[in-house]
C-alpha cells in the first residue's frame, strides 16, 4: 500500500528525480537561478568587453557578446542554484529540528522534575518521619542506657545511610 502512495506522488517526501526538488521549491529556483544567472552572466560580457581589443565595440559585437555570456553560464548557473536552494532548505531543516528537539527536552526535565517533586512530597513525608522518629526512639534509648550510639542519622529519603529504614 506505501509503495502506491509513493508511485503516484501523493506522498510529498518521496523525492524520485530532479524534477520533484524542481516542482516542490519551484519559486525559489527561478528567483536565485534567475539572480545567479544574471551575475554570472554579467562577469563574463564584462570580462569580454574589457579584453576586447577595440574598445570602442559596435553594437553588433556587444549582442553577440552578451548572448553567448548568457548562452554560457545557463548551465554553470542550473547546478549552483539547485544545490544552492535544496541545500539551505536541508540546513535550515535540520536547525529547526534540532532546536524544536531541544526544547522539547527541556519541556520533558521541567515536567518531570515537577511530577517527581510533587511525588516525592506526597510518598516521602510520611516515610521520612517515621524513619526520624524511630531513629530519635533509638537514640534516646541508648543515651538512657549509657551505650553509645553511633548509627548514623536517616538521609532524606527515610533510609539511614548504612541501609537500614
Amino acid at each position: 500500500m506505501a509503495d502506491a502512495a509513493a508511485s503516484n506522488g501523493s506522498n510529498r517526501d518521496v523525492r524520485r528525480s530532479l524534477f520533484d526538488v524542481l516542482a516542490r521549491h519551484s519559486g525559489r529556483i527561478l528567483l536565485a537561478f534567475y539572480i545567479i544567472w544574471a551575475v554570472l552572466a554579467g562577469l563574463m560580457a564584462y570580462s569580454r568587453f574589457v579584453t576586447a581589443e577595440n574598445p570602442p565595440l559596435a553594437w553588433p559585437e556587444i549582442v553577440i557578446i552578451s548572448i553567448v555570456s548568457a548562452a554560457l553560464t545557463a548551465g554553470v548557473a542550473l547546478p549552483i542554484t539547485i544545490g544552492l536552494v535544496e541545500g539551505t532548505s536541508l540546513v535550515l531543516a535540520e536547525f529547526r529540528k534540532r532546536f524544536y528537539r531541544e526544547e522539547g527536552r527541556r519541556e520533558g526535565r521541567a515536567e518531570g522534575r515537577e511530577e517527581g517533586r510533587a511525588t516525592g512530597r506526597m510518598e516521602g513525608i510520611e516515610e521520612t518521619q517515621q524513619a526520624w522518629e524511630s531513629w530519635l526512639e533509638r537514640r534516646d534509648a541508648a543515651e538512657r542506657a549509657g551505650q553509645p550510639f553511633t548509627e548514623p542519622p536517616p538521609n532524606g529519603n527515610g533510609v539511614s545511610s548504612n541501609g537500614q529504614t
